[in-house]
């Protein structure tokens, strides 16, 4: 009889490697597995599945598979889903282009008028809880997101949201969203063994929550296919088990026109960057539909498989983005537009925008002790980044957070260089569900708004006609939960509106807005009042109030006595043109 050491060494000892095989061409894998009519997820993390939208565009083009597509957003690559066809409906908070600068695409509007698709629009944080309590098989999930706004009820009419009693707490509401399961997920990684144990980078973005939930299971592509060893080293990265996975396809840089880093682990993955120029050339193309049809066409149409994809390329362009990666490389971005800088130049009306938010921020952040402060994009962004630097030179410490997952990151340029920064690294039920607007609610946001009334609720929506603008994004989130927020906007009547026309994030957390000519706090009412103007003397000060009164929709409050703001230190104003050199938020120099 064989004693315990045989049977161990027989055995225990020896580590189970999965028998199962699942790799297969990512062709073979869409033939095989998508079906119209399903409901697709393609998982936005720091890296998305670009190679397998790309390869659905390519089988089911002409088609009409009439699709039903959730995730947080419909830009990029999805975009291309939109414009041939093959969405019935849109589930996504926001739906448009996000770089340079977040904003609408032609192309939503194309496949909307042309194509009949319909846009759905949630908000950043309740798309993931929505998919979190599929993937748990929960039927419903509570969120404070939506209340008090038109989203809530469009969602209402629809029986996907209401406001139900506390069980716990006598007369308190709370607001509850259905959960929701995609039939398939696809989803892009650093690494998968073949049975589809995949590992995966933070952020995590929306994560793999829709994954988890999916009913027929992943479509899976990894940049490298490793042996389970080397996934059970690094299982602590490791999002993806096998056992939902079906199927596995080496792709490399399966993610491109997004990047993919590596944290942690750059000796076995060299990270890579955004492709930034390739963003643009997608953007331009979008502006004109024979353009984008070409665009589809070279790219994706004409293109077999993603090892004629990378030759396109070519290597010189891989080479590059590999170097832009690389911790210092901003200094030769900041070289190539060092000369157009104009650092002493007087600051154009966003610059006093952003230069004086910076300074409100800053002001607030330490009379009431906020310990975080989340930033929007665009302008929102960059206001964050200087008061920052304000906070640091009064001694005082409060942490950056961007809604994707970004925790605690210094102030950098408008790319995937911040990522290595952080001090913390998630996703976006963990920034905009606790750390934002949670328990310990301690967060003061900064966001941006194309149109907002009186009482500061803003539209990100539908304009007069019905059009769609670009959605929610993390917004309503925001001001339905941070303790407290301030806008920023440009100054004039079609932005300062009388009456939305949809409200897509109350007002009622919103405290401050600054525009391009001015500052606003509320009164007791609730209604914006302006209390401040931006003068270049103060002989201007009643010049400027009969502007600002102008380009502003409603019979605007005007306190009594409304202080003449100067041009700020010039270092400010230098040092903010240092983060966007390119001038994607801050607009045309004047």
């Amino acid at each position: 009889m064989a004693d315990w050491r045989t049977i161990a060494s027989g055995r225990v000892e020896q580590l189970h490697s999965p028998g199962t095989d699942k790799r297969m061409e990512l062709r073979e894998a869409v033939a095989r597995f998508v079906q119209p009519g399903m409901k697709i997820n393609p998982v936005s993390l720091q890296s998305r599945a670009t190679a397998a939208t790309y390869e659905l565009c390519r089988q089911f083009a002409g088609k009409n598979p009439e699709f039903e597509f959730i995730s947080s957003s419909l830009s990029g690559n999805y975009l291309q889903l939109a414009h041939l066809g093959l969405i019935k409906k849109a589930i996504v908070s926001f739906a448009g282009e996000g770089y340079p600068t977040p904003g609408p695409s032609q192309v939503v509007n194309w496949a909307i008028n042309d194509h009949g698709m319909e846009i759905e629009n949630w908000t950043m944080l309740t798309i993931s809880q929505r998919l979190m309590a599929g993937a748990m098989g929960l039927p419903f999930w509570p969120t404070r997101s939506l209340a008090d706004s038109s989203l809530a009820e469009d969602h209402a009419r629809t029986h996907q949201y209401a406001e139900i009693n506390n069980p716990f707490a006598e007369g308190e509401k709370q607001g509850v969203i259905s959960a929701y399961q995609p039939d398939i997920s696809f989803v892009h990684v650093w690494a998968a063994d073949k049975a589809g144990n995949a590992v995966c980078f933070p952020p995590y973005q929306e994560n793999v929550y829709g994954a988890l939930a999916a009913k027929r299971g992943v479509v899976l592509t990894a940049h490298r296919i490793v042996d389970t060893d080397f996934i059970r080293r690094h299982s602590h990265l490791v999002r993806i088990p096998a056992e939902i996975v079906l199927s596995v396809s080496e792709v490399p840089y399966g993610s491109h026109q997004y990047g993919n880093f590596s944290q942690g682990l750059d000796q076995e993955f060299a990270p890579y960057s955004n492709d930034y120029e390739f963003m643009i050339t997608h953007r331009q193309a979008q502006l004109q539909r024979e353009h984008y049809d070409e665009w589809v066409d070279e790219w994706i149409m004409q293109v077999a498989d993603q090892e004629t994809y990378l030759k396109k390329l070519g290597k010189n362009k891989l080479r590059t983005l590999h170097e832009k990666a690389l911790p210092l490389s901003w200094q030769d971005e900041l070289d190539a537009h060092g000369e157009s800088l104009e650092t002493d130049a007087p600051p154009t009306s966003i610059e006093l925008m952003i230069t004086h938010a910076a300074q409100e921020l800053t002001n607030i952040v330490v009379e009431k002790g906020y310990r975080n402060i989340l930033c929007g994009a665009g302008q929102a962004l960059l206001l964050c980044w200087l008061a920052s630097h304000h906070l640091r030179d009064r001694g005082k410490e409060a942490a950056l957070m961007a809604e994707t997952g970004m925790y605690g990151f210094d102030p950098f340029l408008v790319n995937y260089r911040n990522l290595p920064t952080c001090t913390l690294l998630t996703d976006v039920l963990e920034t905009l569900g606790i750390h934002a607007c949670g328990g310990q609610n301690e967060c003061v946001a900064a966001l941006g708004a194309g149109q907002l009334d009186r009482h500061g609720n803003i539209n990100s929506t539908l304009d007069a006609n019905g059009n769609f603008l670009v959605g929610s994004g993390g917004a309503n989130d925001i001001t339905n939960a941070a303790k407290e927020v301030i806008v920023v906007a440009a100054q004039r009547r079609q932005t300062f509106v009388e009456k939305l026309d949809y409200i897509t994030s109350p007002g009622k957390a919103i405290s401050t807005v600054i525009s391009t000519r001015g500052i606003f706090r509320k009164d007791g009412t609730g209604e914006l009042v302006l209390t401040s103007v931006f003068v270049a003397t103060e002989q201007d000060l009643d010049h400027c109030i009969a502007d600002i009164k102008e380009n502003c929709s409603w019979p605007l409050k005007v306190a009594t006595d409304v202080t003449a703001i100067l041009p700020p230190d010039p270092k400010d104003t230098a040092l903010l043109r240092l983060f966007d050199p390119e001038r994607f938020f801050l607009g045309k120099k004047v």
